[in-house]
This record gives C-alpha cells, sequence and structure tokens, in this order.
C-alpha cells in the first residue's frame, strides 16, 4: 500500500521540513511505538530502550522483563531519550525500528511444539514502514522511508527517481564509468540527511554530463562539455537537434554560474533542493540522449 498525505497536508501548501525531527513528530512516533507494543510486533519497552541507548551511545540499563515496574521503568527512559536525541539518530531509530527491532508474532503450540505465527515478520515491517511514512508525511518531514531496504532517504520526486532509474541501463556501458562515479557522487549529495550539498549535487550531475559526451564522442576535441555539445548539434541524423543541444548547455551554464556550485559565482542564484533535484533528473535524461545519439549512424560532420 503507498501512503499518501493526509487530508490536512493536501490542503495546505508548505515546504517541506529539511534537518529537523520537530517535537510534534516525536509524539505521534511515541504513539507508534505504544501501538507496536501492543501489538506485539517488538519485543517491549526494554528493547526499544536499549536500542535508543546504543544509537545514543549512553550506558546499558539492566531490567528484569518479569517485573511490571522494570518494564515501566525501560518505557520512562525510552520516552526521555526520544524527546532528547538528536534529529538524525531519531531517524538512525526509525531505521532500526523497521529492520531490526520488528518481529513475528505467534503463539506456542504444545501440540506441535513449535511456534504458529500469526503474523510473519515481513507483515510487520510493511505495517511499520507504512506508519513511518505516514508520519514523515503528516508532519511534512523532507525525508522518505525505503520499504525493502529500510532505509531513509531524502524524499525525491518520483519523476526524478524514475529517471535515474531509467539511467541506470545506460551506464551500464563501460564507456560511461566515470560518469557514472560522478553521477553517484550527485546523488550521495543529495541524500545526505543531515548535511546535504545541493551545490556539489549540481556540479556533480553536470559533470557526469560532461564526462558521458567527451568519451562517447571521441572524434570531438573539445575540453569542455559546451565545446562537445557545439560541434555534434546539427539536424543531421546522428547529430543533436539545436533546441536540445541548448537545454544541454544551458545547464552547463548554470553549473557555472550558481552562486557557489563551481567557479564561485553569484549571479547564477542559490542551488535550492527544487534546483539540485531538477539537475539530477535532466542530467539522468540527458546522458540517455547522449547515448543514444552516439550509437546512430553519423551523419558528414567536420570535426
Amino acid at each position: 500500500m503507498t501512503v499518501k498525505p493526509p487530508f490536512s497536508r493536501r490542503i495546505v501548501s508548505s515546504q517541506w521540513v529539511q534537518d529537523d525531527f520537530p517535537d510534534s513528530a516525536r509524539i505521534a512516533l511515541l504513539h507508534l511505538l505504544h501501538d507496536l507494543v501492543d501489538r506485539r510486533y517488538v519485543h517491549g519497552w526494554i528493547e526499544i530502550d536499549r536500542e535508543m541507548r546504543r544509537i545514543n551511545r549512553e550506558d546499558p540499563q539492566i531490567y528484569d522483563s518479569q517485573k511490571v515496574e522494570s518494564i515501566r521503568n525501560a518505557r520512562l527512559s525510552a520516552e526521555k531519550l526520544l524527546k532528547t536525541l538528536a534529529w538524525p539518530k531519531v531517524f538512525d531509530f526509525c531505521e532500526r525500528l523497521q529492520s531490526h527491532l520488528a518481529k513475528a508474532v505467534g503463539h506456542w503450540n504444545d501440540f506441535n511444539r513449535d511456534m504458529d505465527i500469526e503474523t510473519e515478520r515481513d507483515e510487520v515491517r510493511l505495517y511499520m514502514a507504512d506508519e513511518l511514512q505516514r508520519i514523515f508525511l503528516e508532519e511534512n518531514l523532507a525525508f522518505s522511508l525505503d520499504q525493502e531496504q529500510g532505509h531513509i532517504q531524502r524524499r525525491g520526486r518520483g519523476h526524478t527517481a524514475q529517471q535515474i532509474a531509467k539511467a541506470e541501463p545506460t551506464f551500464g556501458d563501460p564507456r560511461l564509468n566515470s560518469a557514472r562515479k560522478h553521477f553517484r557522487k550527485a546523488t550521495q549529495y543529495f541524500n545526505n540527511r543531515t548535511r546535504p550539498d545541493y551545490e556539489n549535487t549540481v556540479k556533480e550531475a553536470v559533470c557526469s554530463v560532461e564526462a558521458a559526451a567527451r568519451t562517447l564522442f571521441p572524434q570531438v576535441k573539445a575540453k569542455t562539455l559546451g565545446e562537445v555539445i557545439k560541434q555534434i548539434q546539427g539536424s543531421g541524423e546522428g547529430q543533436l537537434p539545436k533546441p536540445l543541444a541548448d537545454s544541454i548547455t544551458g545547464l552547463y551554464a548554470y553549473r557555472n554560474a550558481g552562486d557557489g556550485v563551481s567557479h564561485g559565482g553569484a549571479d547564477g542564484g542559490k542551488a535550492t533542493p527544487a534546483i539540485a533535484e531538477y539537475a539530477m533528473a535532466v542530467a539522468a535524461s540527458q546522458i540517455i540522449l547522449l547515448h543514444e545519439i552516439a550509437s546512430l549512424p553519423k551523419a558528414d560532420v567536420p570535426f
């Protein structure tokens, strides 16, 4: 099931919360923890407290799982920790909750002398993922959870993810090894949860296009992306139509003029999260296009 934004977020336009796990989100997470304990989807408060202490690098606390008072103390300790954990560590806990603390639910069968499973662990993990996603959307957090991998990453628009996925087969071409390395750096800069670097996201995305162009068209004796595009543009087969060439050089121009992106330019505008994500999506599409053109029969072009 795909979790959709709640009504309150669908009708109210607001910016994503980039670098925080606000108090209201922590309260929602605490409600989820109570729900998971009640459903027996985790072993209990003692395990939750132990994991929070590990993440926060605090000494482990010894509890007696057979005593109500001890379980209560574990719950109070976990609730206190949840309020004080640094926001990146709260996301660390969310990942561990879904990937590590989840357990199957069942009961002991004396006849078979084995556990009869009522809810498989994978079902529990999916439930946790959906509920965490719901919290992220309700709180407008700029992060999403990969249900299968259990990794939390910065939220990307569906179109961007699709374009990047489409580029993967193209990156399998050995000629694009350098381009693939640059593009991987761009995604790492963008997805860094604690310190995203949108300027370097743009720079590496454009570098990936430049690396692709220079290796896909070795007959062009050029040092820059602009020079390569200028020589391969045209209306013949195997050439790049000028309007499309302009779109590539346009992104390249922003890379050179954007505020702090490459050469310290301050008149091209700030590299915002939206611009950085756009640059990745466009760069992926441009690399696919250049690869396709490089595979076509070439018109007679005076390189």
